[in-house]
């Protein structure tokens, strides 16, 4: 029974929506022959695939223990995540932290003077050559030594991005979505990009926006473009970022000729 009476405008008999519905167009749904299951039920235009005699949606069993448990697509805005953005309980402990030492704050920046010197000055902590008999060859600096070949990043640290010789799929704006992606990967792209997503969209939680986040289990080495005009926006942004979803390097658009990016 409708709780609004009369005054709804959706149809409540299956068989009466069958009827209104345009023709089928096709014989095969691909969802259902692909996952066992078709999550559009009477409303699928390939309906008559996967609908039973009392208008049903049917499943092939075999198909949906195959797939059950598997993640297709990373990378999803969940409501709780959603809530918190909303309601601007998500902590941005780190990058509050960077933003005060980028303001001039405690624990900030040295200034401009500091820092630089003439290049006939040494510099500090420098390794000097001590003065002795002429001929007497200076000890080289070769730098420091490091240990990453034999010890393993963290999560949380940095991974280098070895994209030398492989091919890049460039972001591309209203094209470059997950379905074009896909196909691109299987006509052997290498890397792959997600479309620009602005900073403070994805800081209020717009689904629409987060949408360009989303990642196929097919691409190995994937990256996401942000476009913001302020450092505590993008700094915010990437904390969000590295927290939240599964993604390998971000791309920053710094050439946007659309009028809304380059006019703030």
């Amino acid at each position: 029974q409708c709780h609004f009476g009369p005054r709804c405008r959706f149809l409540h008999d299956v068989a009466e929506y069958l009827a209104s519905k345009p023709a089928d167009l096709g014989q095969r749904c691909v969802l259902f022959d692909t996952f066992g299951r078709c999550p559009y039920g009477v409303t699928c235009r390939f309906g008559r695939a996967h609908l039973g005699d009392s208008h049903q949606s049917l499943e092939n069993a075999a198909l949906v223990q195959q797939w059950d448990g598997k993640v297709l697509v990373r990378n999803g805005l969940s409501k709780e995540l959603q809530q918190q953005l909303r309601k601007k309980k998500f902590s941005f402990q780190k990058a509050e932290e960077f933003l005060r030492g980028l303001r001039g704050g405690k624990g900030g920046r040295a200034s401009t003077a500091e820092t630089q010197g003439t290049e006939d000055d040494p510099k500090p902590g420098a390794l000097q050559s001590s003065p002795g008999t002429e001929g007497t060859p200076s000890l080289p600096t070769l730098g420091p030594l490091t240990d990453e070949d034999i010890t393993k990043l963290r999560p949380c640290e940095k991974k280098k991005l070895q994209i030398q010789g492989k091919l890049y799929l460039a972001p591309l704006t209203t094209c470059g979505n997950l379905p074009f992606r896909r196909i691109c990967k299987r006509f052997g792209a290498d890397v792959t990009c997600g479309e620009m997503a602005v900073c403070t969209n994805l800081l209020q939680g717009q689904s629409s926006e987060w949408a360009l986040l989303k990642r196929h289990h097919t691409e190995d080495i994937f990256g996401v473009q942000l476009e913001g005009a302020f450092p505590d926006t993008m700094t915010k942004c990437a904390e969000l970022l590295n927290r939240t979803i599964e993604v390998d390097f971000v791309d920053i658009n710094v050439g946007c000729p659309i009028d809304l990016v380059y006019k703030k």
